[in-house]
This record gives structure tokens, sequence and C-alpha cells, in this order.
């Protein structure tokens, strides 16, 4: 999809991935499309903000939050 800007923009974006806000389609039965926008879904662990796949992918590999040279929210 094409990028489209979006009018409710929100501040978050994940620091490892760079994950944020995207535009989807809602898409029912009279096929009538409406644009809508799709959030990451992000979880606050220890002081910091991550989406949820990024945290998955650290407990699997084992990687520590100290290890990673990232700006903690406040």
């Amino acid at each position: 999809m094409a990028e489209v800007e979006l009018r409710h923009k929100s501040a978050k974006i994940c620091p490892m991935c760079g994950k944020k806000d995207s535009m989807s389609l809602n898409r029912p039965h009279s096929l009538h499309k409406t644009k809508r926008v799709v959030k990451p879904n992000f979880q606050k662990k220890w002081g910091y903000e991550f989406c949820q796949n990024c945290f998955r992918v650290l407990k699997k590999r084992g990687i520590k939050l100290e290890d990673l040279k990232l700006q903690k929210d406040s």
C-alpha cells in the first residue's frame, strides 16, 4: 500500500524496529471501503516501551535490555 497521511498520528514509534501506525481498509460485505488506523501493540516493561513482537524476540534470543543502548521513556 502506498503511504497515506494519517489524520491522527500517534507519537509512539518502536525504538527497535521502527513500527508505527499504519493505514488499512474496513471492508464489510457490501465491499464499501473506509479507511482505518491500525496501531501496533505497545507494551511498557522495565521503563521501556516496545511493540510486543520486539519483546518476544528479546526474550527468545536472551538479550538483556541493559545491553541495548536506547533512551528510556519517561
